[in-house]
C-alpha cells in the first residue's frame, strides 16, 4: 500500500511538473517580454524625465538672466526674452513674454505693451493665471483708449468666477467712470467695496472711485478744474496686490492664481512703473 502511495505521489509529481513546463512554454516568452518592456520602459521614462529637468534647469537660467538684463538694458534685455518665447517647449515662453510686455509697460510703450500682453491671452498654451493677468494688464492699460477696448480685453472675466474677478470689475468700473455712466460705475464699486471677499487695498480704492461716481451723477464736473484721469490715478488705478509674474526658480507649469483674500505686491502695473520698484496704491496710473 505504501509502495502505491509512493508512486501515486511520483506520478502526481511529474503531472504537475508536465503543467508547469507546458504553462511556461506557452506564457513564458510573453511574461518575459512584458518584464523586459516594463524595465526598458521604466528605464525611458527615468532618461526623459531627466532630460526635461535639466532642459528646465537650463530655460530658467536663461530667463532669470534675461531678466536681469532688462535692468541694464531693457533693449537687450527684450530681445533675450523674445528668444526664450520664440523657441517654446516650456512654461518658460509664456513667462518670457510676460515679462517682455511688462518692460514696455515700464518703458512708457503703451502701444507695444498691449499688443503683446494681448497675444499672451490669445495664446491658449499660455497658463490660465497668466492669460487672465494679461488680459487684466491690457484693460488697465487701454483705459484712455475707451470703454469698448478695455471691455474687449477682460472679456469675460467680469463675468467669471476667477479669483482676478474683482480687478475685472475695477476696470470695468473705471471705464464707465471716464464713460460717464455713472450708474454702472455706482453698481461696480458698490459690489466692491461691500463684498468681504474683496482685498483691503481694492476695497479702499473701490470706495474712492465710488465718491468720484456719486458726485458725477449729482452734476459735479470731474472733468472740469482738473483731469478725471489725474484722479484716478491719485488713488490708485490698477490691482497692485495681482499676481506677480513667479521667479525663475517657480515651475510656470504648477502656476496657481492668487486668493482673493490674500494680497500680492505688484511691481510692473503701470506704464510709468519701473522695475524692481515697489508701488504704492496710491501712486499707480491709468495707463
Amino acid at each position: 500500500m505504501a509502495n502505491e502511495d509512493s508512486v501515486l505521489k511520483e506520478v502526481d509529481q511529474e503531472l504537475a511538473e508536465e503543467r508547469q513546463w507546458s504553462a511556461f512554454r506557452k506564457y513564458g516568452p510573453a511574461v518575459i517580454g512584458a518584464s523586459a518592456a516594463l524595465v526598458i520602459g521604466v528605464g525611458a521614462w527615468q532618461a526623459i524625465d531627466a532630460a526635461r529637468v535639466s532642459a528646465a534647469n537650463k530655460e530658467a537660467l536663461q530667463f532669470a538672466a534675461a531678466a536681469e538684463q532688462l535692468i541694464e538694458n531693457p533693449t537687450e534685455g527684450r530681445a533675450a526674452l523674445e528668444t526664450i518665447a520664440n523657441d517654446g517647449g516650456s512654461g518658460y515662453a509664456s513667462l518670457a513674454q510676460f515679462r517682455r510686455a511688462a518692460s514696455f509697460a515700464a518703458d512708457g510703450d503703451r502701444a507695444a505693451a498691449i499688443e503683446t500682453f494681448t497675444a499672451i491671452y490669445n495664446d491658449g498654451g499660455t497658463p490660465k493665471p497668466l492669460r487672465e493677468l494679461a488680459q487684466l494688464r491690457a484693460a488697465y492699460l487701454s483705459l484712455q483708449d475707451g470703454r469698448d477696448v478695455v471691455l474687449e480685453h477682460l472679456g469675460t472675466l467680469p463675468n467669471s468666477d476667477s479669483p482676478y474677478k474683482p480687478y475685472a470689475d475695477e476696470a470695468a468700473g473705471l471705464a464707465a467712470l471716464k464713460a460717464e455712466d455713472y450708474e454702472t460705475a455706482l453698481s461696480l464699486f458698490s459690489g466692491l467695496s461691500a463684498l468681504p471677499s474683496t482685498p483691503p487695498p481694492l476695497a479702499q480704492r473701490a470706495n474712492e472711485y465710488l465718491a468720484l461716481a456719486v458726485a458725477g451723477k449729482a452734476g459735479v464736473n470731474l472733468t472740469g478744474k482738473f483731469a478725471l484721469d489725474d484722479v484716478i490715478g491719485a488713488v490708485g488705478a490698477t490691482g497692485d496686490e495681482i499676481l506677480t509674474p513667479p521667479a525663475a526658480n517657480v515651475d510656470p507649469l504648477e502656476l496657481e492664481p492668487a486668493t482673493e483674500e490674500t494680497p500680492h505686491n505688484h511691481d510692473e502695473t503701470t506704464s510709468h512703473t519701473h522695475e524692481n520698484e515697489a508701488v504704492e496704491p496710491s501712486e499707480s496710473g491709468n495707463e
